[in-house]
């Protein structure tokens, strides 16, 4: 009982102590009254969405971006049964943050056994864009789909974590290809890594179709297609994908320099963790386990490199960090200090957003934009 209380506690002062530096943006837009037109319209849409969620914008044309929120629909459910406006529903994002912090750190401590790293772990990721959506992005709510996804991961043995990938799916539909490791995370957890490369057969059983993981995963993707199919047939939707659209593989990349910054932002230094893994799983020739966690991660850059707001499309590949943690197991000294490392480099350095321009996300420039202002 004293454990989960202390839990608690360093979560909700790792919380305080991130947005004292990063503090909420929109509190500070609320104070100052610093709003744009972006944020007006996307507030009308949204509040227009709450009142009506099931409801398509047809009055928009088929390139419009609001036109590809139509089927996002989980923040608006929740705000329309808990009464909520689109501000208030960035309150509550701000809210869950604690939340994103506990299960971060329960899950790390669960495969590593490590305290230290547990903690140091989920501040490599909270500096990072994943941690900084919850407090900075005032535009989406992608924050929403980060958090389901990482309970789904820890409820992996669990088929409610069927409701909240769902729920992650209709934040946003980049959640669908990251969800795809949670079977992999879940049936190394029974089946050791140096065995997947002894029998194929075993392997494929333990992985796949003796995985409860695989098919729930598979359930939700299902579920998911066959409602979003529903809506398209019903409302007479169109989702268009092409340039036009700002939705084409590669089209990020018409930003140019700003690319490194953004694809940086995603997920800092955990990208090495993430680059580490595949290294070494191919290395060892864990082929079957290479092919899976790599395959999901270039599938994870294609995505987000195939539209304009890079930064926050990578992001999505964080649960990817979470299964690094797990093939380390017993982290030894050397590896520990790596991430104390990343996690310090994280900190110091500015996270980027990049949608139609790259924007800088820096520390206490809150503390600056009040006392340029009053």
């Amino acid at each position: 009982m004293q454990n989960k209380y202390w839990y608690v506690v360093i979560c909700l002062l790792i919380f305080l102590v991130f947005s004292f530096i990063y503090f909420p943006e929109i509190i500070r837009k609320r104070i100052s009254n610093d709003w744009t037109s972006i944020d007006i319209s996307v507030q009308q849409f949204v509040n227009n969405k709450i009142e009506k969620p099931l409801q398509p914008t047809l009055d928009f044309p088929p390139e419009d971006h609001f036109r590809k929120r139509d089927l996002r629909i989980t923040p608006y459910l929740l705000a329309n049964v808990f009464s909520l406006n689109s501000l208030r529903l960035f309150y509550l994002q701000i809210l869950l943050l604690p939340v994103f912090i506990w299960f971060s750190i329960k899950i790390i401590n669960r495969v590593t056994k490590n305290a230290a790293i547990s903690f140091w772990g989920t501040i490599a990721l909270l500096f990072s864009y994943v941690g900084n959506s919850f407090n900075y992005d005032t535009l989406f709510y992608d924050s929403y789909a980060y958090l389901g996804l990482l309970i789904a991961l820890y409820f992996y043995k669990s088929s409610i974590s069927i409701v909240f990938l769902l729920a992650s799916y209709f934040v946003d539909e980049r959640s669908i290809a990251p969800s795809l490791i949670i079977p992999l995370f879940a049936g190394l957890t029974n089946f050791s890594l140096e065995k997947t490369a002894k029998d194929f057969r075993t392997t494929f059983s333990k992985l796949i179709t003796d995985n409860k993981s695989f098919w729930m995963v598979c359930i939700s993707v299902l579920i998911y297609i066959f409602i979003r199919a529903l809506f398209y047939k019903n409302y007479h939707l169109d989702t268009p994908i092409g340039k036009h659209s700002g939705v084409a593989l590669g089209l990020g990349f018409i930003h140019g320099t700003k690319i490194p910054f953004a694809i940086f932002s995603s997920l800092k230094l955990n990208l090495l963790l993430i680059l580490a893994a595949s290294f070494y799983l191919i290395k060892k020739k864990y082929y079957f386990v290479a092919l899976w966690f790599v395959g999901i991660f270039t599938t994870c850059f294609l995505i987000s490199t195939a539209v304009e707001d890079v930064t926050r499309s990578l992001a999505y590949a964080f649960l990817l960090v979470y299964v690094v943690y797990l093939l380390a197991e017993q982290i030894e000294e050397k590896a520990s200090k790596f991430i104390y490392f990343i996690a310090f480099i994280n900190i110091l350095t500015p996270t980027y957003s990049l949608l139609l321009s790259l924007y800088r996300i820096e520390a206490f420039s809150w503390f600056v934009h009040f006392s340029q202002k009053f």
